[in-house]
């Protein structure tokens, strides 16, 4: 007898999600690996699908869901040796599973090849009681002693860290965030690892920018704040921000950064944009030959985000703020907090 599951199906954008009670369970085929979901986050990019703001084009139905951390309860055929997985570890899958040999994955970049399914969008994901992990996923085994809440962190923070490679984050650098969801609290931690001078979040909501001072920035301003550029003025001798990392998909906060820069200073797009940005091409060349970068997944980073988690470098649990059951993932996706309550991170866990 096939056993059933809970599972979130989406139907199509819009807001066309419902919770089914007897989807089958899947069955591991050769090399994949079947985990009982111990939680789920919810992403912005989620968040664009129930809104039809997003600008994917995918085909229908599929259980959302690309940031999951599960427990191995069966292998397939010559899974375990594959992945070096037996029943029982906890385990964590990268979102992105490529496969072929082409240009990208040639030179490593796994991450921009087309010959990609997406784990939670072209492959059901983690809003489920349980999900396969595919035989050509790169998994990784949870480190004995880390919670479930920061388990299902790895994959913003992985992101994050990716953004703060491609920054090139040096001593005396000036470093300025816009944003303090979970890529930019990532971004905080990891950027602080790196030591600067100075780490600078900027966000609206006051929550968030006190939560960002106990993660590691060393100031925190809302984007209309005059302090601010007084802040960089002091700091920099009115040069501007040697680096800036736009996380927050804000398009207003990426203009703000061409303006608070410095000459040659280095820029990271991170974000996930409804609108297109309106700029001056001039910014980029003739007035601040800028070194514009942009960022996408995760590339090699989920091994080093678990490693900096367990070792108590960055606090994953501090980024995971509300917990609901599977039923209630409508009321998770579209909880919109008060502006001075800590909202950054919200999951489901099917356990409930």
């Amino acid at each position: 007898m096939t056993q059933m599951m809970k599972a979130v199906r989406c139907e199509g954008f819009g807001g066309k999600h419902r919770l089914v009670r007897d989807h089958p369970v899947p069955r591991p085929g050769a090399g994949e690996v079947l985990v009982r979901v111990d939680g789920s986050g919810i992403c912005a990019a989620d968040r664009a699908m129930w809104d039809a703001t997003g600008p994917w084009d995918l085909s229908f139905p599929f259980t959302p869901g690309h940031e999951f951390t599960g427990t191995v309860v069966e292998l397939g055929a010559d899974a375990a040796e594959m992945h070096g997985l037996s029943v029982g570890d906890r385990a964590i899958a990268e979102l992105n599973v490529t496969s072929g040999n082409d240009f990208f994955r040639q030179r490593g970049a796994y991450h921009l090849t087309d010959c990609m399914e997406v784990l939670g969008a072209t492959c059901d994901g983690g809003w489920a009681e349980y999900m396969i992990y595919p035989a050509n996923a790169v998994i990784h085994r949870v480190p004995d002693g880390l919670s479930t809440k920061a388990a299902c962190y790895t994959e913003p923070l992985a992101n994050a860290i990716h953004g703060v490679q491609r920054a090139d984050i040096q001593f005396d650098d000036v470093v300025v965030i816009a944003g303090a969801g979970p890529i930019g609290m990532g971004m905080v931690q990891a950027a602080a690892l790196k030591t600067p001078r100075k780490v600078i979040v900027i966000n609206p909501g006051a929550a968030k920018r006190t939560a960002a001072l106990s993660l590691g920035a060393d100031m925190a301003f809302a984007p209309d704040d005059p302090r601010l550029h007084e802040a960089l003025g002091d700091l920099t001798d009115g040069r501007g921000a040697d680096v800036f990392l736009e996380a927050s998909g804000q398009t207003s906060a990426f203009e703000q950064g061409l303006q608070i820069v410095r000459k040659g200073a280095r820029i990271v797009v991170f974000g996930v944009y409804k609108s297109p940005a309106r700029v001056d091409l001039n910014i980029f060349g003739e007035f601040k030959e800028l070194d514009v970068r942009g960022g996408h997944l995760a590339p090699f980073t989920y091994a080093t985000a678990l490693d900096l988690m367990a070792r108590g470098k960055i606090d994953g649990d501090a980024c995971v703020t509300h917990v609901y059951a599977l039923e209630a993932f409508e009321t998770a996706l579209t909880r919109r907090p008060d502006p001075d309550e800590l909202q950054i991170k919200i999951m489901l866990d099917p356990t409930l």
